[in-house]
């Protein structure tokens, strides 16, 4: 089975996040001058938002057109998943070839996932505590969308297997983070991967 990177989402939620909170924040200027309300404490005011803004979008839409550019990643799983205290085989591959600039850098980790309800509020925050963690590097020149780059996971035999609740989010999540370097930046891709006791 092949699982694909949730990296090209959170560039999506970053610019997505900019875009909107512009969008609010020229709604908010328009207003005011149509009032007559306008005036420098308005924009001392504004101008954070106005910032944060213009750097979400700027950084998640360049990430957007450099994965657009280059491609993404799946990684191909055996159909049960790893299990603990077994290597893991797994397949890296590109959507396109990629030219690799240095040493491939892996990290497996395993995370539990508490979710903290705020008070009066459903929703809360997440706390994340690692429970597991390895890193390796594998050396690697061309990669071939149809080859890909074979890895073996180290999955300990004293581990947790992966359960998380559909509903909350909360449990043990085994992910893999491999970074590729290329020329002028690197290129990272993060998998939630199962794993079974």
């Amino acid at each position: 089975m092949r699982i694909k990177s949730h990296a090209p989402l959170m560039y999506v939620g970053m610019t997505a996040a900019g875009v909107i909170t512009l969008a609010f924040m020229g709604i908010a200027v328009y207003l005011a001058q149509q009032q007559g309300r306008d005036s420098w404490v308005l924009y001392a005011f504004l101008s954070p938002f106005v910032l944060m803004g213009a750097a979400l979008t700027f950084f998640g839409g360049r990430f957007l057109l450099r994965w657009a550019r280059i491609g993404s990643w799946q990684l191909d799983v055996p159909a049960g998943g790893g299990e603990l205290g077994r290597p893991f085989p797994v397949t890296l591959f590109p959507s396109r070839r990629r030219e690799s600039s240095g040493d491939l850098t892996c990290h497996l980790r395993c995370i539990r996932i508490r979710k903290l309800a705020a008070r009066g509020s459903s929703a809360g925050r997440s706390d994340i505590t690692t429970l597991w963690e390895t890193t390796w590097t594998i050396p690697a020149g061309t990669i071939h969308p149809n080859i890909g780059v074979p890895l073996t996971l180290p999955l300990p035999e004293s581990g947790e297997p992966t359960n998380i609740s559909p509903q909350s989010g909360a449990g043990t999540q085994w992910q893999l983070n491999v970074v590729v370097p290329t020329r002028g930046f690197s290129d990272e891709s993060v998998f939630d991967l199962p794993v079974r006791a």
